[in-house]
């Protein structure tokens, strides 16, 4: 028979023996009483009753199937059939310790805690070289310091739960100085170490002296440096305890000595805690590397790999949706009956992801495909007449044909700039055909909302002046079929409004010429200078009144500034600015200011402004100086018969009659930049003059 330890034969003796049980079953109780008292008490880890793990209530239902199902020897033995509590009654101790020399200080902590009889074993201070052993088998783990025994130093460096509040969850923030664990939390009821309450509650020796133990609370932005109120009280009570002043500065030294020796003790913990901590995380990593790996397989067998590597590569990042997902995060390894748990849940999210990716890519194909489409109408609409109204992209876009195009030709089918190149010339006359008297007729409805007998043709008339109520602009035909706020503005009820949405920040691109309103306002100050020019009001078109080309003045404006210039002066303009310019306050002057006409037509400035005219040849939108429009005339257009004459012309001239038909007003222009605002001042034109003469 094996040989076995003298405590564990007489335990046996008393269980065969029944009449010797009761007083061998005293005697041992006794005994190990006697010796955790005597012996062992000193080296008992330091684990508060209220520490102990309850056990669960259980009905006597269930009570009474598991006696039935476990056999009578081990009916009375806490764990899976009492394999622990036979390993410390039948295992010779000799067996027993050489095992437990292959462990570290976490494993025999937990041991200890499965029975008694182990506990009294590794509890014993004849157990102190199997701790000392185990942890050594601990890298780089400081030594034991002078305050702690080993289950306590265990205690401190491996259970993870909360000293303060016993909470069971992970707390992996230690205070090396307070010898104990403390959540986030229970940090906050620490004192400051500069705490009045604190400071002063301490003997005035103890100041300057650094025996006090402090340490630094956990979380960036909220570091602060606390004391412990436990252990100061009990330094207080040791210290007022001492008599003599020798004792007590004896005991003052003493104390700062330990107190340097535990700070540098506790800084070597916190680098071991730290990287534990780290290599820790890093296992954990590699194990959740692995099950990924394993499931991605099993996925790979089901044909389901690509659409979940398609998902790991869409990230820039390491947590995308399928390594974060709950069933492939866990640091597991995966098991067939774990893959056959999760193997639905993980093919419901891949199916949905599969239909998301394709939508989105098939909303970035006809992304692409709209962009294109956008490129060529550009280049058509400037280089088109634009006289007359002109579908705007969104007019194209919404339009049935292109948006089958875009959205029902395979993605395997590459549509490119000749494509829609082709297709718009293909299909872009049909739809202007179709899309302008509908787009006319609505205009003609919102003006006969004021002049019911209104018809087509009075689009065409100088006094037929629109607002817009958003921006309130004024406009004329067919400025209105692009003002931004009419292009920019979504169409209500489109069929193609949620994918237009997917594709362009803004709503859409279709234009509402039935937003704008009839100008009254603008119609009566048209109206006054026409009658001014000695022409009819109801026959007068803007091209007519173009070629009058009216000289306005505002006394209203004599004495104001000029937003760009300092002098003062009389405020002159053409009849567009006008348009802009008049209202309540400002009385308008026209034509009529005799033999100043020439001095004051003299002062007027050769206006810059982007894209204010167009050639009336090739449509390009130029500025609006008489220079501009020469050097493009001579550069593009040099064949055309009278170009000599323009050439030849002046300023003056480039509002003639016989000029305009080489240009015209940009109507995608707004009508202050058609000329502007200029100031005559009679002096300054009369110095100017006699500076020109003598010269």
């Amino acid at each position: 028979m094996a040989r076995q330890s003298v405590r564990i034969q007489a335990k046996l003796a008393a269980a065969e023996d029944p009449q010797m049980q009761d007083a061998t079953a005293s005697s041992t109780v006794n005994s190990h009483t006697h010796a955790r008292d005597d012996e062992y008490k000193e080296y008992e880890e330091e684990e508060p009753e209220k520490h102990a793990r309850k056990r669960a209530r259980k009905s006597t239902r269930s009570i009474s199937d598991s006696k039935r199902r476990i056999p009578e020897q081990f009916r009375k033995v806490r764990g899976k059939l009492g394999m622990l509590e036979r390993l410390a009654k039948d295992v010779p101790l000799d067996v027993i310790f050489e095992i437990f020399f292959y462990l570290d200080p976490s494993d025999l902590l937990r041991l200890a805690r499965t029975s008694k009889d182990l506990r009294c074993i590794l509890m014993s201070k004849t157990s102190e070289n199997i701790w000392r052993t185990a942890r050594g088998n601990v890298q780089g783990l400081p030594p034991l310091p002078f305050d702690l025994n080993e289950p306590q130093y265990a205690h401190l460096l491996y259970e993870s739960y909360c000293h303060v509040c016993n909470h069971k969850g992970r707390c992996d923030f230690i205070y090396w100085s307070f010898r104990m664990r403390c959540c986030k939390n229970c940090s906050a009821t620490f004192p400051g170490i500069f705490d009045s309450e604190y400071c002063y509650n301490q003997p005035a020796d103890f100041r300057g002296c650094n025996i006090l133990p402090k340490d630094c609370t956990q979380g960036a932005g909220t570091r602060r440096h606390v004391g412990n109120l436990e252990i100061a009280e009990r330094f207080k009570a040791e210290y007022e305890a001492l008599q003599t002043p020798e004792d007590r500065s004896a005991w003052l030294v003493r104390k700062s000595e330990e107190r340097r020796t535990l700070d540098a003790h506790g800084r070597l913990c916190e680098d071991w805690h730290r990287a534990r901590l780290a290599n820790r995380t890093g296992e954990l990593s590699n194990i959740r590397e692995q099950r990924k790996d394993a499931i991605l397989d099993r996925l790979g067998e089901i044909g389901w790999r690509e659409e979940a590597e398609k998902i790991i590569a869409s990230s820039s990042h390491p947590w995308d949706e399928f390594t974060t997902h709950p069933s492939v995060k866990q640091t597991k390894k995966l098991t067939q009956y774990g893959w056959n748990s999760i193997k639905s849940e993980l093919l419901e999210m891949l199916s949905a992801h599969k239909t998301k990716r394709l939508a989105q890519e098939r909303d970035k194909t006809a992304k692409q495909r709209y962009f294109l489409l956008e490129k060529e109408y550009n280049a058509v609409w400037l280089t088109t007449d634009l006289r007359e109204p002109f579908p705007a992209l969104g007019d194209i876009i919404t339009n049935r044909i292109f948006e089958d195009l875009i959205w029902d030709t395979p993605d395997t089918e590459a549509l490119t700039d000749v494509f829609f190149r082709e297709k718009l010339s293909q299909y872009l006359p049909r739809i202007i055909e179709e899309w302008r008297p509908a787009k006319v007729q609505e205009l003609v409805e919102v003006m006969q909302k004021s002049r019911p007998t209104a018809s087509a043709a009075d689009l065409h008339l100088a006094t037929s002046v629109f607002e817009c109520p958003d921006c309130r602009a004024k406009m004329q035909y067919p400025q209105i079929f692009y003002h931004f706020c009419c292009v920019y503005n979504p169409v209500p009820n489109s069929l193609s409004e949620e994918r237009i949405k997917k594709i362009y920040s803004y709503d859409n691109k279709a234009r509402m010429s039935h937003k704008v309103i009839f100008s009254e306002s603008g119609s009566r100050i048209v109206k006054t200078i026409v009658e001014s020019c000695s022409l009819d009001p109801a026959t007068t078109t803007i091209q007519d009144l173009h070629s009058a080309n009216p000289l306005i003045e505002c006394p209203a404006c004599y004495l104001a500034p000029m937003q760009s210039y300092s002098e003062l002066g009389r405020s002159f303009m053409r009849w567009p600015y006008a348009v802009i310019h008049g209202g309540t306050n400002h009385n308008l002057t026209i034509n009529s200011f005799g033999e100043e006409t020439e001095q004051i037509i003299a002062c007027e400035p050769e206006f810059r402004v982007a894209e204010a005219i167009c050639c009336a040849h090739c449509h390009t939108a130029l500025h609006s100086t008489f220079n501009s429009l020469l050097e493009h005339l001579k550069a593009n257009h040099s064949d055309i018969t009278g170009l000599d004459i323009v050439v030849t012309s002046s300023l003056r001239n480039l509002r003639a009659e016989f000029v305009q038909r080489h240009w015209y007003w940009n109507p995608r222009a707004r009508l202050l930049m058609q000329g502007g605002a200029f100031r005559y001042n009679k002096e300054e034109s009369a110095l100017v003059a006699g500076t020109s003469a003598q010269s």
